[in-house]
């Protein structure tokens, strides 16, 4: 027999989850479009849905811990962004929680404002 062990998760993967949970509930619900983002990131983090839902259900066992490369901050904006305009109803809430996070990782807020001005000025 194989002995598959499952992989734990990162801490930087719970809390990337963690913030993209925050941003989906900033505006008091949980839209149908926004939940399939937050599985198919945490799908992507190699998470399972035990993961996600221990995530879900202890927020507040998990620590910021923001990646260490640009480029893995860049991405998480990028999911941040995507959860945010998914469901078309961008709350201010949600705005101002994604800028808070940019400042975690050691960006300028504005990254959210020129992002989501290039979203829509394309659309």
């Amino acid at each position: 027999m194989f002995n598959i062990s499952k992989k734990a998760p990162t801490d930087k993967n719970k809390s990337h989850l963690k913030n993209l949970m925050s941003i989906a509930m900033a505006d008091g619900h949980l839209a149908k479009e926004e939940r399939h983002i937050l599985f198919s990131v945490a799908h992507r983090l190699g998470m399972s849905d035990e993961d996600i839902i221990a995530v879900r259900d202890n927020p507040e066992s998990i620590q910021f811990t923001p990646p260490e490369s640009y480029d893995e901050k860049i991405e998480q904006i990028y999911d941040f962004i995507s959860l945010m305009s998914v469901d078309s109803d961008i709350d201010p809430n949600e705005i101002e929680l994604c800028k808070k996070l940019a400042l975690h990782l050691q960006l300028t807020p504005r990254i959210i404002d020129d992002l989501l001005a290039k979203l829509f000025k394309t659309q």
